[in-house]
C-alpha cells in the first residue's frame, strides 16, 4: 500500500509540473557532470531559429526566467508541485535537480554549495563549452532576464546560484533579476548544527538531515513543518524515506559535511533585490536566523515572516506563499541592481 500512495503523489506532482508547461531534460555540463532538470517547453527550443519565429520573438516579448531550486527531501517535483502553476502563467520556470538527487551526478570531489550553484549556471548560461542546453533562454533580441528561487539547502544554493550569474550575465546572455531565499540560513556555522542535532536528539547533524530510518524522519518532518501530519504508516514513511534518499545517502551525507557558509563569514551582499522568506515557527533554522540572513545579504533584503509555517511555508502555506512571491518577482525593481554588480 505504501509503494501505491508514495507512486501516486509522484505521478500526480509530475502531472503538475507537465500541466505548467514543463518538460524533462538532461545536460552534460562536462565529462564529469549531467544535470537533470524540468524546463518550459519554450526553453528547450531556439526562439529566433526561423524568420517567422524571429517576428513572432518581436511581437509576443520573451518572458522573464525563474529558477527554482529545491532543498533535501524528495525532489523538485515533490517539493514545487504547488508552486509551477502560478509562477507558469508569469514566468517560464527552469527547475534543476541538484546534484546528487534524482538524476543528476558528478565524478567531480567538490561538494560545496558553490559547486552545485557553478553547475545550475552552465546549465543556465552553456558554461566555457558554449554549448547551449536551453537554446530558448537567449533569444535574438538578447538575454532574458532571470530571478532565483531557493528553498532552505536550495535557497543557499540560490545566493552562490545569483552570484555566479552576475559574474557571466554579459557574455551568458541572461540578466540577473531578483533572488528569493526560503528558509535559508546562509550564516549558518557549527554552533547551527549543533543545536540543530540537539533538537533533534541525534548526535551529528547528518544523523537528522539524511535520515537512516523512519524513527529519524518522523523527527526531522516534526522538526520541518509546524502542523507535522498526525499520523502516517510505517510502510508509506519506509517509502517516502526511499524517496527522499533515492540510494544515495553517503552522497548526500557528504554535501552537507561539504557546505561553506562558516558562519556567513564569507558571505558578501548581493547588489539585487532579495527577499528573506521564514516560517514563524521554524525549528531547522529559527526566525531569529532570518534577521541576521538579511544584514549579511545588504540593504536590499527584506523580511517577510509566514505566521503558520514551521520551515516549509511553499507547502504549508501555498496559497499565501505564491502570492507573495509573485506580487515580489511581478513588482518592478526600485533599481537594476545587476547593473550595479
Amino acid at each position: 500500500m505504501g509503494l501505491g500512495v508514495v507512486s501516486l503523489l509522484d505521478a500526480a506532482f509530475r502531472r503538475a509540473f507537465t500541466s505548467a508547461g514543463l518538460r524533462p531534460g538532461s545536460a552534460t555540463i562536462d565529462a564529469d557532470t549531467t544535470v537533470h532538470f524540468w524546463a518550459h517547453r519554450s526553453l528547450l527550443r531556439p526562439s529566433s531559429s526561423t524568420a517567422a519565429t524571429a517576428a513572432t520573438d518581436q511581437k509576443n516579448q520573451p518572458r522573464p526566467v525563474v529558477v527554482l531550486v529545491h532543498g533535501f527531501g524528495p525532489g523538485p517535483t515533490w517539493q514545487w508541485a504547488a508552486q509551477v502553476g502560478p509562477l507558469s502563467r508569469h514566468f517560464d520556470l527552469v527547475v534543476p535537480t541538484l546534484l546528487f538527487f534524482g538524476a543528476s551526478r558528478t565524478r567531480a570531489p567538490a561538494r560545496s554549495e558553490a559547486s552545485q550553484a557553478a553547475a545550475v549556471a552552465a546549465l543556465l548560461t552553456g558554461g566555457n563549452g558554449g554549448e547551449r542546453h536551453l537554446p530558448g533562454l537567449v533569444p535574438g533580441t538578447g538575454g532574458r532576464t532571470v530571478h532565483v528561487v531557493g528553498a532552505s539547502y536550495g535557497g543557499i544554493v540560490a545566493y552562490h546560484l545569483a552570484r555566479a550569474l552576475l559574474q557571466v550575465q554579459h557574455g551568458g546572455g541572461v540578466a540577473v533579476g531578483k533572488v528569493v531565499v526560503c528558509d535559508s540560513d546562509v550564516t549558518k556555522g557549527p554552533e547551527d548544527d549543533r543545536a540543530l542535532a540537539a533538537r533533534g536528539g541525534v548526535e551529528e547533524v547528518t544523523e537528522l538531515m539524511v535520515p537512516a530510518d523512519t524513527k529519524t524522519m518522523r523527527r526531522l518532518t516534526a522538526l520541518s513543518f509546524h502542523r507535522p501530519p498526525k499520523y502516517m504508516p510505517e510502510c508509506i514513511a519506509r517509502d517516502l524515506l526511499r524517496k527522499a534518499l533515492e540510494g544515495r545517502r553517503e552522497e548526500k551525507i557528504e554535501l552537507i559535511k561539504g557546505m561553506t557558509t562558516a558562519g556567513g563569514s564569507q558571505l558578501a551582499p548581493l547588489p539585487l533585490e532579495v527577499l528573506i522568506v521564514w516560517g514563524e515557527f521554524d525549528q531547522i533554522f529559527p526566525l531569529e536566523k532570518a534577521y541576521k540572513v538579511k544584514e549579511k545579504l545588504g540593504e536590499k533584503a527584506t523580511v517577510k515572516v509566514f505566521p503558520n509555517s514551521g520551515h516549509l511555508p511553499s507547502q504549508e502555506e501555498p496559497k499565501l506563499f505564491n502570492r507573495v512571491i509573485l506580487e515580489f518577482l511581478l513588482q518592478p525593481s526600485s533599481s537594476n541592481g545587476s547593473a550595479t554588480s
